[in-house]
């Protein structure tokens, strides 16, 4: 299942808020687990029996960890085998929804929870907690104690909860299949026509379209998965933060999946040695984390290559004279946007051949056998340009600004009905796609 499928609009999300609502509170924390699981079944039913007994085995591990004296041998053992089981689904082929998220998930429990037994409950809700569940954000057991204990004896779901929960849901739905699904077309069409049938600008086109295109998708899950936090009472962090708004690559990636990029500097760059030991380590852990990166999103070259090119940037901000550019308001903005556009387009191609053809196409390098339709940047521009106007305009700070301010206003209401009433309108079309982030 999908949050962006009708089914879960109009049946199972208010059903769900219902049984939150109205059931006995001794049965909230089921209903926080079996939210999770049903919510699974819906969409893998076949795999839903492996995710449970993965939840169950794991708890076991856990309170196994949390009895013997000498905890790092086992806790070794604990983390490779669900990380082993991870690498063997990229390497096969093999990746049940959410499995990346799912695993690095399990991982933070046990590590955080190796000193201490905690019920099987608190531990399954931490796991399968339905808004997280298939493409985070990762969250941190600690700062759940307080909202576990009080889902013992208080009621989660609140009525404000609901209401500011389904304005924000509203925003992301119509950011991710109004906005970016439509472009998600525009793309389609110059990726397939490849660099022999485009011209450079319509290549470039295409470069910034996809960028805009993830963007949304991204940004809109995000808003949708916090503002379900908030219609159940246990409030999700805020992982996506005006990232194109930044002026370096390592600026940009603390604010683009925020808490995917603090479980790999928590797990793996500090217990590495962080950049306490000397330029050195300091380049070697970032390494193997962008290593890392690469890996967990996908086993293609593509991939590789995209986590080498931003590794390899970082560095040289953190280490050459294009650091000081990065300080440059306007300066650092250009630099940022520029790179990150080629990276996304590295990030989006997956034969290497077809990823250097493309490049030299931006470029206006030759392309062999290029035969490039006339006339296409102004029909896809003439086409697509609101799209491409409204993801622009929705980039930049201004729109949050313009939601804080005004979200409590009759006429931000009427503008947000209007805007889930066009959304489920596309939805029905069948113009929607799976959120991009559900392929890792």
């Amino acid at each position: 299942m999908s949050f962006v499928q009708i089914n879960f609009l109009f049946i199972f999300l208010p059903v769900y808020i219902l049984a939150l609502r109205v059931l006995p509170i001794k049965f909230q924390k089921i209903l926080l687990v079996l939210g999770g699981i049903l919510f699974y079944a819906l969409g893998q039913k076949g795999l839903v029996y492996a995710l449970v007994a993965s939840v169950a085995f794991n708890f076991g591990l856990h309170r196994w960890i949390s009895y013997v004296k000498n905890k790092i041998p086992l806790l070794i053992i604990t983390v490779g085998m669900n990380a082993g089981l991870l690498v063997l689904c990229k390497i096969f082929g093999f990746l049940p929804l959410g499995v990346s998220f799912y695993t690095f998930q399990i991982i933070s429990l046990q590590i955080d929870l190796k000193d201490e037994k905690t019920a099987f409950d608190d531990f399954a809700v931490m796991a399968l907690y339905l808004p997280k569940l298939v493409m985070g954000p990762l969250v941190r057991y600690g700062d759940y104690r307080e909202v576990l204990s009080k889902a013992k004896s208080e009621r989660l779901v609140t009525l404000a909860g609901v209401e500011e929960g389904l304005k924000l849901f509203t925003a992301g739905l119509f950011l991710k299949v109004v906005i970016a699904d439509n472009l998600a077309t525009l793309w389609n069409s110059i990726s397939i026509a490849g660099a022999a049938g485009i011209t450079t600008s319509v290549a470039w086109l295409g470069a910034v379209t996809y960028t805009i295109e993830l963007y949304m998708d991204f940004w809109g899950y995000s808003l949708m998965a916090v503002a379900l936090g908030k219609m159940f009472g246990m409030p999700l962090p805020e992982n996506f933060n005006e990232p194109y708004s930044s002026r370096s690559v390592g600026e940009f990636w603390r604010r683009w999946h925020i808490t995917l990029g603090a479980w790999f500097r928590d797990y793996i760059f500090i217990p590495l040695g962080g950049s306490r030991k000397g330029a050195f380590r300091n380049i070697l852990n970032l390494f193997i984390v962008w290593l890392i990166t690469g890996i967990w999103h996908g086993w293609g070259i593509n991939f590789l290559v995209w986590s080498g090119m931003l590794f390899l940037l970082i560095v040289l901000e953190k280490f050459t004279p294009l650091g000081k550019i990065t300080k440059i308001k306007g300066l650092g903005n250009i630099y940022l946007i520029f790179v990150i556009i080629i990276s996304w387009v590295v990030f989006a191609i997956k034969t290497p051949s077809e990823l250097l053809n493309y490049l030299k196409c931006m470029f206006g390098i030759a392309v062999e056998n290029a035969s490039p339709a006339k006339r296409q940047f102004i029909r896809f521009i003439r086409t697509y340009w609101y799209l491409l106007a409204g993801g622009a305009f929705m980039m930049t700070p201004l729109p949050r600004k313009i939601y804080t301010r005004f979200s409590k206003k009759i006429w931000m209401v009427l503008l947000l009905a209007l805007m889930f009433a066009i959304s489920v309108y596309f939805i029905i079309q069948g113009k929607g796609n799976v959120f991009m982030y559900y392929a890792f």
